[in-house]
């Protein structure tokens, strides 16, 4: 985010640039997928099916309410290019990239 989008890894600062480059280029939420994945590992390690409850939870509370208002805002700045994305690359199953650079 700081150095293919110009801007800062802090959700409070975006990026200027749209980036669909490396884990961006599998998946359009690597990083959400990363949180959740955590939180189930977590889960599974400490045998605690509630911490795991817990964190698939929380990824249908983000896919329902924080994913649109993220699309939304990336649609306004960004325009053909992040629908071309949003058209090209899953939300959250990964696949082979269809994108190799920045639109």
């Amino acid at each position: 985010m700081a150095v293919q989008g110009a801007g800062t890894p802090l959700p409070s600062s975006t990026p200027r640039r749209l980036v669909i480059t490396g884990p961006y280029r599998f998946v359009r939420n690597p990083m959400a997928i990363g949180g959740i994945a955590q939180g189930v590992a977590i889960g599974l390690m400490v045998g605690s099916w509630l911490v795991i409850v817990y964190a698939l939870s929380g990824s249908l509370v983000w896919n329902a309410l924080v994913r649109p208002l993220e699309e939304a805002d990336l649609e306004e700045r960004f325009g053909s290019a992040f629908r071309t994305y949003r058209d090209r690359v899953s939300c959250w199953i990964p696949r082979r990239p269809l994108i190799a650079s920045a639109g």
